[in-house]
């Protein structure tokens, strides 16, 4: 299951940049109070908490199934 998401890198201040992940390749989350951070093919980023949330419920649904 893939997923188009803005995201920042580490260096970044900004969510500008535009990715597709593959949501079962997401791995070491560590959530924030606005924001999670997560690697992704051995990229670190950032995405907003509400889009984290979304992606949870994805990945909660696929696993129902």
């Amino acid at each position: 299951m893939k997923k188009e998401l803005m995201v920042r890198f580490a260096n970044e201040s900004i969510y500008y940049t535009r990715i597709t992940v593959s949501l079962d390749k997401i791995k070491d989350a560590l959530e924030f109070p606005n924001e999670v951070f997560f690697t992704i093919d051995d990229t670190r980023v950032a995405v907003k908490r509400e889009d984290w949330e979304e992606i949870k419920n994805e990945i909660n649904k696929k696993k129902c199934y």
